[in-house]
């Protein structure tokens, strides 16, 4: 009879090491493919963040109506109204609020951006002339922001730093519009952004009286746009 031999006990520690080994270099190509990919999708979801942010803020811009307000009050408040003081924020009217509940309310929105602290955020309101108990509801719209800076283009050629600009007086300048507005952004991760958005040519709303609600009643001519 043939004699079976069998591996000894230095040959198999030779064969664990070998698969200890290929086993810890397979461990740490795995390890790296999940820290890239939850890299990636980490970079990914900031910048959908980043995007919708910019894009919602061009919205609200590109929708802007001549349309003045009042505060809780009855102070009123420009159609547009950019603020440097105590911090950067940009207040509008917007046409093309949606409605798809049918609610009583007008199809203008009230809107706000502003940065507090890291934070750019947008604010709106569920009416347009407001009264004391209304409460603006905040979306938060993309962290990470360092600076925020927004000029306003005059129809004089120049840029202003706040809006309305100070030589204007009365109605006029309350539904007076920006040509454009610059939008200069600092992320901590993207940098310095830049953006130059020109906004309509609209006329001034004929402003009407606040409903009962709260809610100002939209003039002709704002109904007949946002139902387009």
């Amino acid at each position: 009879m043939r004699r079976t031999q069998g591996f000894t006990l230095l040959e198999l520690l030779i064969a664990i090491a070998i698969f200890a080994l290929l086993a810890l270099a397979t461990y740490r190509m795995l390890d790296s493919v999940l820290q890239t990919d939850s890299t990636t999708r980490a970079h990914e979801l900031q910048l959908r963040e980043l995007v919708r942010a910019m894009a919602a803020f061009e919205r609200d811009l590109l929708q802007v109506i001549a349309r003045p307000a009042r505060d809780p009050f009855g102070e009123a408040r420009p159609a547009l109204l950019g603020e440097d003081l105590g911090g950067v924020a940009v207040e509008l009217s917007r046409a093309g609020w949606r409605n798809p509940l049918g609610r009583a309310r007008a199809g203008v929105q009230r809107v706000r951006w502003q940065l507090s602290g890291e934070q750019w955020q947008r604010r709106y309101w569920n009416v347009l002339d407001q009264a004391q108990d209304s409460q603006a509801q905040v979306q938060q719209a993309l962290h990470g922001v360092t600076r925020l800076q927004l000029r306003y283009l005059h129809g004089d050629g120049g840029w202003r730093d706040s809006w309305p600009p100070a030589e204007g007086r009365g109605e006029e300048a309350l539904a007076a519009l920006p040509r454009a507005v610059e939008l200069v952004l600092e992320h901590r991760r993207y940098g310095e952004l830049r953006r130059l958005l020109r906004l309509p040519d609209v006329l001034p709303q004929r402003q009407a009286p606040p409903s009962q609600d709260g809610a100002a009643e939209e003039a002709p001519d704002v109904q007949k746009e946002a139902s387009q």
